[in-house]
């Protein structure tokens, strides 16, 4: 089956916040509790190693959750800047005083990975983001950080693997589950959890659509296609559960 670019509530400009903010929240949480940077561990340091800088420039942050676990598996001088198109400020803080002193910080602009601002060098991550953008906008945001020089990785938790489907339907649960858990917590999510499940029901569906949305290794491959300028590594790795996830790392040709 090929890529779908469905309908994802998240992406839309008028989802509201307490929605959006529960769903990067949980994803947060998700990822951390089961470690799911771990087993791309190898591809996250070999794309930070490649940038100079000792800095990383987190797009598509969320929460900051993926960015400041990063700190755990790179060198203690490496710092992370996260950027969002929709920034997120209660939550980020929320990252950054969980964070190493002087590791973790956010831009307060808005930040489209399409075109990165000059002053934010270093290398570029996407986690759990890049399915969120269509072919033409996906390929932007590499041939940016190849215009730019900037080393950057890629790398999805979910995938259009046929037991990966099916395996959403716990979704909902899981939410219910973790919900009072969350952090930076807001109280709005009990009534839209427990009373009304519109919380559990919107993870399910942008859950479900971003695993139709992920791009394959073949379909990352084609993406990179004319890139010349970087060197590619496009593959999969193990997750702590069944299936796998997709990376892409580009760095500068010596």
């Amino acid at each position: 089956m090929g890529r779908l670019h469905l309908f994802e509530i998240e992406d839309q400009a008028w989802c509201p916040a307490v929605l959006r903010d529960a769903g990067t929240a949980y994803l947060d949480r998700f990822t951390e509790r089961f470690g799911l940077l771990k087993g791309a561990s190898q591809q996250i340091r070999a794309v930070v190693a490649a940038s100079p800088e000792h800095r990383v420039v987190d797009l598509g942050s969320g929460a900051g959750g993926p960015a400041r676990l990063l700190l755990e598996l790179v060198d203690d001088d490496v710092q992370v800047v996260c950027t969002d198109l929709f920034p997120n400020p209660s939550a980020l803080d929320h990252s950054q005083a969980l964070a190493p002193e002087g590791r973790f910080s956010w831009r307060k602009e808005p930040v489209d990975a399409r075109d990165v601002p000059a002053d934010l060098l270093g290398a570029r991550t996407l986690f759990n983001a890049f399915h969120h953008l269509r072919a033409d906008d996906a390929r932007a945001v590499l041939a940016d950080a190849v215009a730019k020089g900037q080393p950057i990785g890629v790398f999805e938790f979910v995938g259009r693997q046929p037991h990966a489907i099916p395996g959403m339907m716990g979704v909902p649960f899981a939410v219910l589950a973790m919900v009072p858990f969350l952090r930076p917590f807001r109280w709005a999510w009990i009534p839209l959890t427990y009373l009304v499940p519109v919380i559990p029901l919107f993870v399910f569906w942008d859950g479900l659509v971003s695993c139709l949305r992920v791009y394959s290794p073949a379909e990352l491959r084609e993406l990179v296609q004319g890139l010349d300028a970087f060197d590619w590594d496009i593959g999969t790795f193990p997750l702590p559960f069944p299936g796998h996830g997709t990376y892409l790392v580009g760095t500068p040709r010596a």
